[in-house]
């Protein structure tokens, strides 16, 4: 893994095919659903269901046909992937449902909190001369690729299809302080922050402790 952090290497990004969804899942439950803050403070991998209902969630991501992964230009190998999905104004495109199962908590407590996110930010309320908008929802890089240039190369490349497309806006929901980073290297501006120590259940505990850096969710945006 060191070999590879210290040596040069060639990022190709492509769009995420069927044939290549498998391979994107295997690399998020190795990587992403461990490494996310929220899922690591949670201990979200101990739970089957959660799990279970996490890859579903990907899934229906990818059935958007926007989504990337980058791939090692020398080896065919993933370095990474951004699962990206479409907010829309109409409704025309359907947004990822959230459904409740009483047998995933934990996938639950985090899904009632991005819920709580988007009503407090009310994006298209914001913004009433946006209709059409590409969000980033997921940004993952396999553990032996960071500090490569992959993030960068996702959001770019993202950027080029949202642009190719007629979208107006990029949206980017930032669980992680590195994600939160990356994306404001790029011009995102923060439009909404929420400490993790704010955020307490109904009987007044702090439901997400996560490790330091990730103190903050934010979201970011970038108007095209």
């Amino acid at each position: 893994m060191d070999e590879i952090k210290n040596t040069k290497v060639f990022i190709t990004i492509v769009p995420i095919t069927d044939n290549d969804k498998q391979v994107v899942m295997d690399s998020l439950k190795q990587y992403f659903f461990h490494d996310e803050p929220l899922c690591a403070s949670l201990a979200l991998t101990e739970e089957k269901e959660s799990v279970i209902q996490l890859e579903n969630f990907c899934a229906d991501i990818l059935q958007s046909g926007v989504s990337f992964m980058a791939v090692s230009a020398e080896t065919g190998e993933m370095m990474g992937a951004s699962l990206n999905t479409i907010l829309c104004r109409d409704n025309e495109i359907k947004k990822i449902s959230n459904e409740n199962n009483d047998k995933c908590p934990k996938y639950n407590h985090i899904m009632d909190f991005l819920d709580k996110a988007e009503r407090d930010i009310d994006v298209f309320g914001q913004y009433p001369n946006i209709d059409r908008i590409m969000e980033l929802k997921i940004i993952t890089v396999n553990e032996a690729y960071r500090g490569q240039g992959v993030c960068k190369a996702l959001i770019n490349k993202s950027k080029e299809l949202a642009l190719e497309l007629g979208y107006q806006m990029i949206y980017v929901e930032c669980s992680s302080h590195f994600t939160a980073k990356a994306v404001e290297r790029f011009d995102f501006q923060c439009i909404y922050s929420l400490s993790y120590t704010d955020y307490m259940n109904k009987q007044g505990d702090i439901v997400f402790k996560t490790q330091s850096p990730h103190e903050y969710f934010k979201v970011h945006v970038l108007l095209l």
